[in-house]
């Protein structure tokens, strides 16, 4: 396990929230901001499971779906695009980490 490359351990990342009918994200991003004020898209560069994406004009796009909850963007973010509140695991919600 300890060769598998980073997309191959993302890929055993499994989620507590997929059941929830009244799934609650744990991250908002207001895109407005990136899309407005924001020289330079770095969530786009630094979020390892690829959840802030440009589309052919260059906008930035958001999906939490596939959120590992690293916290990367929260430190990254120096627009204020970025708000974060920590699942509350008691509701099943969140990541489950299979490697520590």
């Amino acid at each position: 396990m300890k060769n598998l490359k980073l997309t191959e351990r993302l890929g055993l990342v499994s989620y507590r929230n997929q059941s929830k009918s009244e799934i609650k994200p744990h991250i908002v991003v207001d895109t407005d901001i990136c899309n407005s004020t924001c020289p330079h898209h770095c969530t786009t560069y630094v979020c390892p499971a690829n959840c802030y994406t440009k589309d052919e004009e260059g906008n930035v796009h958001f999906q939490v779906e596939d959120c590992i909850e690293c916290g990367t963007c929260m430190y990254a973010c120096d627009q204020g695009a970025v708000d974060w509140n920590y699942p509350d695991p008691e509701i099943g919600r969140g990541v489950t980490w299979n490697f520590g």
